[in-house]
């Protein structure tokens, strides 16, 4: 299935950086929101947020768009 599209996310960003929680905004398919909760939870690292120089839990909304390649 050959499709173009994009995730709207807002991820919570843990003291060390890790993604603790992914919440849907907005999605084309229902299949690129799975896909992109999945990676984010697994994958995705972010340097966190700080607070008086100390790492604090924040939250980031992202968009991730899915295009297809020229090959």
């Amino acid at each position: 299935m050959e499709k173009e599209g994009h995730v709207t996310v807002r991820v919570s960003i843990g003291v060390d950086g890790r993604v603790t929680a992914v919440e849907r905004v907005s999605a084309s398919d229902d299949a690129f929101w799975a896909v992109t909760q999945r990676q984010a939870l697994r994958k995705w690292r972010f340097r966190p947020a700080t607070r008086d120089g100390a790492p604090v839990a924040s939250t980031k909304v992202l968009t991730v768009r899915f295009r297809l390649a020229d090959l």
